[in-house]
């Protein structure tokens, strides 16, 4: 009776687990595809130019802070503009009007951020050699879209 009844543990244990393991592999976090939990607008390519000098690195570094304190501010407009969108969606009686603004704005919050990106990514690519801005503008041309980046596999961040 005993045995039994610890064979039958043991099977609903191991059972469990394997659902468990299943179900957790099946999982994709935030960031699952990006090297470091790196964010587009981050600045963080420029790692992977060859022979950086110092002065380089120190400037590059100075621009990325400040560029990632801008994206933040950002991102935090973005999200409020994304709960008013949602909060005049789900109004009793929804304003078309005040919905289609706020549309708008996020919308020229995201271009205005893109034009940051491009922006930064230029100052960046201006502090650097002939032979630095070949490498740095390969490593933008070899991604494609999507979760995988195309060829890049997880090892590289995209900017």
């Amino acid at each position: 009776m005993k045995m039994n009844a610890f064979k039958s543990v043991g099977l609903i244990s191991g059972l469990a687990l394997a659902l468990m393991t299943g179900s957790l592999q099946a999982q994709h976090g935030y960031g699952m595809h990006r090297s470091h939990g790196s964010r587009p607008d981050s600045g963080t390519r420029a790692h992977m130019v060859p022979d950086l000098t110092v002065d380089q690195e120190k400037k590059i570094s100075e621009l990325r802070t400040s560029h990632q304190k801008e994206m933040t501010n950002y991102r935090n407009d973005l999200a409020i503009k994304q709960a008013e969108l949602q909060k005049y969606k789900t109004a009793e009686k929804p304003d078309m009007a005040l919905i289609n603004k706020t549309i708008d704005e996020i919308g020229k919050l995201s271009t205005d951020m893109h034009k940051k990106r491009v922006s930064h990514e230029l100052a960046v690519r201006n502090l650097l050699t002939d032979e630095q801005k070949a490498a740095f503008d390969a490593r933008r041309t070899l991604g494609g879209t999507g979760r995988n980046y195309g060829n890049w596999g997880k090892e590289h961040p995209r900017m």
